[in-house]
């Protein structure tokens, strides 16, 4: 494999879909998996000429950002509540 290719593995490219298997606690990689554009099994290690880059990064850390961010932003709504409840019964004191 030349110095270019070294990580245009399969593991890395947008057409392969990886096989794990189910262990006690958590799934375990097969080091296989299903090539999209070739349409047959190969090794995670295997490289082609059909590499394409993975946006699967990229979904995922948006994804998580935005889990990230509806939870503060919950977390916000709740004090603010709060702060309004308190100020209302303030008012209703004097």
């Amino acid at each position: 494999m030349s110095e270019e290719n070294k990580s245009k593995k399969c593991l890395y490219c947008g057409n392969y879909e990886g096989y794990y298997t189910k262990k006690l606690c958590r799934f375990e990689s097969i080091k296989k998996g299903h090539c999209e554009m070739q349409d047959k099994i190969v090794g995670s290690n295997f490289g082609c000429e059909n590499w394409k880059r993975s946006c699967r990064g990229f979904h995922y850390r948006k994804r998580v950002t935005s889990r990230a961010l509806y939870e503060i932003l919950m977390d916000l709504s709740a004090i603010r509540q709060i702060l309004q409840e308190s100020r209302e019964e303030g008012k209703n004191l004097k």
